[in-house]
């Protein structure tokens, strides 16, 4: 080929170079105005042996017979360290009390602290917390809350906030490997960051909100006991309605320890305990009776998300379970365990997304909101984060 050909081409190639990367810049900036970020499939991402391999499988499955959800059995690799582009959008947001909390007192300073978060698009966000003194000069000082930040598992420094925990923690349980995760957070917006990284961090997000996922697991199981807890919860939140129920419930825990009581004194042999339980539980079924009856009575006039039509419905949905007891004088009246740990901590998540889906609440938005929660100097009790 003749080099001034030759030369024609490079150019045509440089040209044709250059205009497709304006193009993609016109694009990008197209789609984030749309959509608020990159949306994928806009651009052909990458593939090779390994990206064909890895999606012909799925990652992060919910094993119905285990109860838990299983990591695909390769190791993961740390492939590079976090980096932010230095063009990454920015924004600012300051942290104060309420007026109620901060009456005569002032700002006077603020306390910063910078991490990657996701708006309608990932942005590097400084959060400015408030930190205020009285205007009386007795030294009384107080503080807004702190953000719900992650420390990058990496190292480095680098910070993230909750919400781009929660939206990693989403993408991860709708099926999405972290390595894929990753690959296209570098492509949609220059973040990178590993998969260990990445699993890392959701598994911080679990072991803070393992109260709450734990609290979750043990209100599903029918049981007196737990039952007993969801009605103080309803009492606790105002709700006085609660208090017939709870002296019922109580009337049931106190047959059960009479029984108990006149079983230990006739020598405590299980013969002696089944005897006196069979007594008893004859004013038992009487007072379950009245308790599910009133149940049903009650339930319809209840707003469907307060705690105590939660109660009443899982009172009158667990009937028979509940009941059990009464006919069986060698089981107890209460079989939870509240100390049993849950080893999985990607299964507790499944198991709050799968409830936030039942209930038609977003698992990424509830996440967020329950880890800023959880960030506060005096959180709330887990039963009442709770997705609603």
């Amino acid at each position: 080929m003749p080099s001034d050909r030759k030369s024609e081409l490079e150019r045509e190639l440089e040209a044709s170079q250059h205009e497709n990367a304006a193009l993609r810049k016109t694009i990008d900036l197209l789609s984030r105005q749309v959509y608020g970020r990159i949306m994928p499939g806009l651009y052909v991402m990458p593939t090779g042996e390994t990206d064909t391999a890895e999606s012909s499988r799925p990652h992060g499955i919910l094993d119905k017979t285990a109860g838990t959800l299983r990591e695909p059995a390769a190791s993961y690799h740390v492939s590079e360290p976090t980096s932010v582009p230095p063009d990454f959008p920015s924004d600012d947001v300051k942290l104060e009390l309420p007026s109620s909390k901060s009456a005569g007192m002032s700002v006077i300073a603020f306390e910063s602290a910078e991490a990657v978060a996701v708006r309608s698009a990932l942005v590097r966000r400084t959060f400015r917390r408030a930190m205020y003194a009285a205007n009386d000069g007795s030294g009384s000082s107080a503080a807004a809350p702190e953000p719900a930040l992650f420390s990058d598992p990496s190292g480095g420094g680098q910070m993230f906030d909750a919400s781009f925990v929660a939206f990693v923690t989403d993408y991860h349980l709708a099926g999405m490997s972290f390595r894929t995760i990753s690959e296209r957070l570098k492509q949609e917006s220059g973040l990178v960051i590993s998969e260990v990284a990445l699993r890392d961090l959701v598994l911080a997000a679990a072991e803070e909100i393992a109260p709450v996922c734990a609290a979750l697991v043990m209100r599903t199981l029918p049981d007196w006991s737990n039952l007993r807890r969801m009605f103080e919860e309803a009492k606790a939140g105002g709700d006085w309605l609660a208090d017939e129920f709870l002296q019922r419930i109580h009337a049931l825990c106190e047959l059960e320890d009479h029984a108990r009581i006149r079983a230990e004194r006739l020598g405590g042999a299980p013969e002696d305990l089944y005897r006196e339980r069979r007594a008893v539980r004859v004013e038992s079924a009487r007072i379950a009776a009245k308790i599910f009856e009133r149940c049903r009575e009650m339930l319809p006039a209840q707003n469907p998300r307060s705690p105590l039509a939660e109660a009443l419905r899982h009172a009158v949905e667990h009937e028979k379970s509940l009941s059990e007891f009464l006919y069986d004088p060698r089981l107890e009246l209460s079989r939870a365990n509240p100390e049993t740990p849950v080893a999985d901590p990607f299964a507790m998540l499944a198991i709050c997304a799968d409830e936030c889906r039942m209930r038609g609440v977003s698992f990424r938005v509830w996440l967020e909101d329950t880890l800023v929660r959880l960030k506060q100097p005096d959180p709330p009790p887990p039963g009442s984060l709770f997705p609603r």
